[in-house]
């Protein structure tokens, strides 16, 4: 009578543990990003370059307003530097305009020590909130699915 219990107690408990640690590898960026932004931060990339790292922003439209392409876009480092995109890419479909950004920014090691802001449309998002670089994969690559670096998505 104690074993079935048991097995049922004890696979209750990994199910509850698996959810609970994809809820925290997997959370999001802002939940309430600011409107004035237009765009929610969907994901973040780095990969590493000798003593500079590339740093992709992935947005995704959060209103009906589009991207003011005649206001400025960067990026705020921990040094209070402004930074403007090496690259930007943009994705959308018929009907419902541009729906995606991704925006490139090229960065020495210490820009990535701090918080970082990305201001754009008269908004401000932030890209992280923690201390430190983040840790990188062997190739030197590393995706961020929240503003904590710390918590770093295996997955891709």
């Amino acid at each position: 009578m104690k074993r079935p219990l048991l097995r049922l107690l004890i696979a209750a408990l990994l199910v509850g543990l698996t959810f609970l640690a994809v809820k925290l590898w997997t959370g999001k960026y802002d939940g309430d990003p600011d409107p004035r932004a237009r765009f929610r931060i969907e994901a973040s990339s780095l990969k590493r370059d000798g003593t500079y790292a590339w740093l992709e922003i992935h947005l995704r439209k959060s209103g009906i307003q589009e991207h003011d392409m005649l206001k400025p876009v960067f990026l705020v480092t921990p040094d209070g530097r402004e930074h403007e995109p090496a690259d930007t890419s943009f994705a959308g479909a018929p009907g419902k305009g541009l729906t995606d950004i991704w925006f490139k920014f090229w960065l020495e090691d210490a820009a990535l020590e701090g918080k970082i802001d990305l201001c754009m449309n008269g908004g401000t998002l932030r890209v992280k909130t923690n201390e430190g670089a983040p840790a990188m994969d062997k190739n030197g690559k590393a995706v961020m699915k929240s503003a904590d670096w710390e918590k770093i998505w295996l997955g891709f």
